[in-house]
């Protein structure tokens, strides 16, 4: 409890404060010396450029029919996230769990370096597990693009896990995302429409029934996996095949027929991403964080050593 020895947070007060109250206070005292306004910040009202809200912006570029464009995080030291979050010029980032190597230790050093981006941070799944959704979501993950979801059942417990009763089953402890319980009751207003949920389509069962699963209430986009799809087709990469393509576009005409964004990872060239999004997909990936990186290291490189 906060000790009201503490509540001018002058350097002096503290000192007295701790003395008086002994060690008990030293952490409090710590955090008033370090961060003197902490208190002032739940006074202050939520903006767009918050972290609690900084989905409102993408889903409103969406409603407007405008292209947004992301990238695939595999980098997660804090400092690097740091420098890419500080002006990547970014709508949204994903980071893979699902396939990157990256775990929960890598997911909070994540946060810590994406804390002063408004660019909202998806992250993928090892799976639609609803601990793991609902855990995430705690952290203050922006959304998340859930894999295989191959049935409207499977996108009723992903959907479920993301939103507090009586939309789901989300258990109410909210501590990081809430500011650590400093603004709990702003952030559980509007937590159920301030995220935001893709679910793939990287199966055939799932393009089969890809309609009831969009019906599904609280799946904000369809999530298209053309590798994994062209797999269950017994067709793997050949994206120009027939089949594969009716696939796609059948994914890409049920979002437009329900209202739903679609979503892909192209990360080729951006003639073929411009191709995509005339397509009609408006979430697109163009790349991976070490891939520009290693393009980057190359291409300057050479430019040096053809000047001498």
């Amino acid at each position: 409890m906060w000790d009201n020895r503490m509540s001018n947070g002058s350097p002096e007060t503290v000192r007295t404060a701790v003395k008086s109250g002994g060690a008990s206070l030293l952490l409090m005292a710590a955090l008033v010396l370090c961060c003197p306004d902490c208190r002032r910040r739940k006074e202050q009202p939520m903006t767009e450029s918050d972290d609690l809200l900084n989905i409102r912006p993408l889903r409103r570029r969406l409603k407007e029919g405008k292209e947004a464009l992301g990238m695939w995080l595999g980098i997660t030291d804090p400092l690097a996230v740091e420098a890419i979050a500080a002006d990547c010029d970014l709508d949204w980032v994903l980071l893979d769990m699902e396939h990157g190597g990256a775990g929960w230790d890598d997911l909070k050093m994540v946060m810590l370096g994406w804390k002063w981006s408004d660019v909202p941070l998806f992250i993928r799944p090892p799976s639609h597990d609803q601990k793991f959704l609902m855990a995430a979501l705690d952290l203050g993950v922006s959304g998340f693009v859930v894999p295989f979801v191959n049935s409207p059942e499977d996108a009723r417990r992903v959907a479920e896990a993301c939103r507090y009763p009586p939309k789901g089953i989300r258990g109410s402890a909210p501590r990081r995302v809430s500011r650590h319980y400093t603004r709990t009751e702003e952030y559980k207003a509007s937590a159920d429409d301030d995220v935001f949920v893709m679910v793939q389509i990287e199966h055939r069962n799932a393009v089969e029934c890809v309609e009831e699963i969009a019906d599904v209430p609280g799946i904000d986009a369809l999530f298209i996996g053309p590798g994994d799809l062209s797999y269950s087709y017994g067709l793997p990469f050949q994206f120009d095949h027939p089949t594969n393509v009716a696939a796609v576009q059948k994914v890409v005409d049920t979002g437009r027929a329900k209202g739903l964004p679609v979503a892909m990872a192209v990360d080729s060239t951006p003639e073929e991403v411009l191709q995509r999004i005339e397509q009609g997909i408006q979430l697109v990936t163009v790349g991976l964080d070490w891939m520009f990186m290693r393009n980057a290291i190359k291409e300057q490189t050479a430019a040096v050593r053809a000047l001498v």
